[in-house]
């Protein structure tokens, strides 16, 4: 990690977030802003993080805010953090609910959401592939992420009961690679 960054600065990093995973994507947008251009954390941790905040109950990217804001700066990069990811996105998501519910019965509103949706998959979906590009010469992280993939993906295994099964497998295989 660098320099402790300015709470005004995280709270705009998170503002940005915010605003730029208009419809989803809100990970990869994390990601991208805080790896990459901000470079607060690595891949490694930002996927520790991510990973801890899937499994605690509440909004994952919420979590993970909690989680950085703690990382770089304690409580009030938390409160800056939180700031940042929940503010302007709440006042949106007041008004945005208020023209669903006025103009609902359009035709092209339906089809306009889902659009957002593929969308937000996407985003995720290409986060993800890029995140394993950098890690592909890791056997035992694609093994992993193969598992992860089957059970979640393809036998649709609730994210806890994975957990319960991947975790101690991963710890078992990265044991085996140390020794």
């Amino acid at each position: 990690m660098i320099e402790r960054p300015s709470l005004p600065l995280i709270a705009r990093s998170y503002l940005k977030i915010a605003l730029s995973s208009f419809g989803g994507g809100l990970s990869a947008w994390t990601q991208q802003i805080v790896v990459e251009e901000q470079r607060w954390i690595d891949d490694r941790e930002f996927l520790s993080g991510l990973a801890l905040s899937r499994m605690l109950p509440g909004p994952t990217m919420v979590n993970f805010a909690v989680f950085l804001g703690s990382r770089l700066r304690g409580f009030p990069g938390v409160v800056a953090a939180l700031a940042g990811l929940l503010a302007v996105p709440f006042i949106g998501a007041v008004l945005l609910a208020m023209l669903y519910f006025e103009y609902q019965h359009i035709p092209q509103v339906q089809p306009a959401l889902a659009g957002m949706a593929a969308a937000a998959a996407g985003m995720s979906i290409g986060m993800g592939v890029k995140m394993l590009m950098r890690r592909a010469g890791n056997l035992i992280e694609l093994l992993i992420v193969a598992a992860a993939f089957i059970l979640i993906g393809i036998m649709r295994v609730p994210l806890l009961v994975s957990l319960l099964f991947l975790v101690p497998c991963a710890l078992l295989l990265i044991r085996g690679e140390t020794k």
